[in-house]
């Protein structure tokens, strides 16, 4: 890697466009057909999940305008033959009927159904190698893949990486979301499932919907459904997994707690009314949750009703390949991906982070801006409490692998060549042989004339309290790494600019809030402080460290020392300069491709 930035090459022949990643492994063939279940582990022995019936789409539709573009339907499946028709069957088939200019086939990821399907009832499905095989194979240029898992888990992540093998088979290749991806689809979803069940909720009756359940991060999409499901005033309305949390036991409890329940309705939160449905749900034995609400004293009704019966998942489900779609029209070799630390301040995060972005988006309109964070835990947390769905820089990177990208030019919104840094060079690093080239930008502290740019911007921000009398006080985070020493050298360049009233400390290194105390005493003259964070996102650290109320907080030690303070909760991307800024490391890695 170059000092500046960094040029990795990498191979890559295929344009997928993906929002979110989760998979399966399919080892069989495709072959024209509808859609079915997914779920998040390993088929076990018994998971028939639907079984063998010809699906509408095992023929050839009689007239097909675009003999270059593949609409593949990637489903769990199930060995149970009704409930796949009406289900996958019915995704595929809106699907077909949606989009008519291009053939639809079917792939299952579940090997145990398959050949339990063509032992028992000699129907050949493929697996997913076997439908990427065959189409190109058959000369298809464009793939359009619409996976019908319910969520980003191990399945569609399994999914993703067996289609980055195929990049140099297709010319673009387009991958849609799994059903429960924006905060939309969980309204969709909430209306689709209580229209279908609204004769049950009567105040007496509880409606409890059997997922599946994963030991994947994505399993927090159940314990968001039951939020949103509460939110949306739909208070009788309940979630649970059958391999993970919630549990039919914490089921139990809030239905126990409530009090009011005489009678449970059953229904599974699956594509497919299968195996899990027809025996975990609705079985006679001992351990199913039919038997086990009955022996708690409830009156037990059970719906073997898959979601995609349903109209409005199949909609859904349409208006995912409809964006797949979009993306594969617009698609293009080259992206620009803007790297984050993260923040779970909504209002700050989109007048940050989202304003960078969008500054590069609008000085680079030929190509894509995605976004990735750095920190899990805020992306976990965004997940949980939003229903936010936002990439690592893995999965960023997976993605625009899989997505056919050939050139990707990476700009980080990090301050300094720190560790967060040097973590993403070392990642990038490991994916050179995925593209024909990386580039990545420069933080924003590189060069003598990256200071000069900041001090304007942030001394043109606060301008009108540089009285004398006040000292505007900016609050770094800090780091071990020798990088640290941009905040001394930044405080050295306020100054010989002429900027004296100006100081700069950090939450973690040097210069210290201490520090800082002793040179506003030394200079004697403050009756004000002015407190702002030099950070991108005016977060966690701004607002609490900076500006909570506790005594350690720096509001607090300053106001200890006898001074007023203003807090100013404003984020260096918010910023004109700063954006601008960001805009000409991206210019900079962009000219040296």
């Amino acid at each position: 890697m170059k000092n500046k930035m960094a040029t990795l090459l990498v191979g890559g022949m295929i344009s997928v466009l993906c929002m979110t990643g989760c998979g399966g492994n399919a080892q069989t063939s495709a072959q024209p057909v509808p859609a079915e279940e997914s779920t998040e582990t390993e088929p076990t022995e018994n998971m028939d999940e639907e079984a063998g019936t010809e699906s509408p789409k095992d023929k050839e539709p009689e007239s097909v305008q675009d003999k270059d573009t593949l609409v593949l339907v990637v489903s769990f499946g199930t060995s149970y033959n009704d409930s796949r028709d009406i289900t996958i069957g019915a995704v595929e088939e809106a699907i077909q009927d949606a989009h008519p200019e291009y053939e639809t086939r079917r792939a299952f990821t579940a090997q145990i159904i398959i050949d339990k399907l063509s032992e028992r009832d000699g129907l050949e499905i493929d697996n997913v190698t076997q439908a990427l095989d065959r189409a190109a194979a058959d000369g298809f240029k464009n793939l359009i893949v619409q996976p019908t898992h319910l969520m980003d888990g191990l399945e569609y992540n399994d999914l993703i990486t067996e289609l980055k093998d195929y990049r140099s088979n297709f010319e673009h290749i387009s991958v849609g979301r799994p059903l429960l991806t924006s905060n939309e689809d969980y309204a969709s979803v909430i209306e689709a499932i209580t229209g279908a069940t609204k004769e049950y909720d009567d105040g007496e009756t509880a409606i409890v919907f059997m997922g599946h359940g994963t030991e994947a991060v994505s399993n927090e999409v159940y314990g968001i459904m039951q939020r949103k499901l509460g939110e949306a005033g739909y208070e009788n309305y309940y979630i649970g997994t059958v391999e993970a949390e919630p549990t039919l036991e914490d089921v139990i409890s809030a239905l126990k707690e409530k009090g009011s329940y005489k009678k449970v309705v059953l229904e599974p939160l699956m594509v497919v009314a299968g195996d899990h449905a027809n025996n975990d749900m609705a079985g006679e034995e001992e351990d199913s949750w039919k038997t086990a609400l009955e022996a708690e004293g409830y009156e037990v009704e059970c719906l073997l009703q898959g979601l995609g019966e349903l109209e409005g998942i199949q909609k859904l489900y349409v208006d995912h390949l409809d964006r797949a779609i979009e993306k594969l029209e617009q698609s293009t070799d080259t992206a620009i991906l803007a790297v984050s630390f993260g923040t779970s301040f909504n209002d700050s995060r989109d007048i940050t982070i989202g304003a960078i972005e969008n500054s590069i988006a609008d000085a680079f309109p030929s190509y894509p801006v995605r976004r990735a964070f750095t920190a899990q835990i805020i992306i976990d947390k965004l997940l949980e409490r939003d229903g936010l769905e936002i990439d690592n820089v893995t999965q960023a990177l997976d993605r625009a692998v899989a997505d056919g990208i050939k050139t990707l030019i990476v700009q980080p919104t990090h301050l300094m060549n720190g560790l967060e840094y040097t973590d993403l060079v070392n990642e990038l690093q490991t994916y050179e042989s995925d593209f024909d080239n990386i580039v990545l930008g420069e933080p924003l502290l590189t060069s003598d004339e990256d200071y000069e740019a900041v001090i304007e911007a942030i001394t043109e921000d606060t301008g009108t309290y540089n009285d004398g009398e006040t000292a505007i006080v900016y609050m770094g985070h800090g780091t071990e790494a020798e990088s640290n020493q941009v905040y001394a050298v930044l405080q050295n360049k306020l100054k010989e600019a002429g900027y004296t009233n100006y100081y700069v400390g950090t939450v973690e290194a040097e210069p210290t809030l201490e520090q800082v105390i002793t040179a506003l005493k030394e200079a004697g003259n403050y009756k004000k402080i002015v407190l702002q964070p030099l950070m991108v996102v005016a977060g966690d650290h701004a607002n609490n460290d900076m500006a909570g109320a506790e005594e350690d907080s720096w509001k607090a030690a300053l106001e200890a020392e006898g001074y007023e303070v203003e807090v100013r909760l404003t984020g260096l991307g918010e910023l004109q300069g700063i954006r601008e800024l960001y805009v000409r490391h991206t210019q900079a890695a962009i000219d040296s491709l």
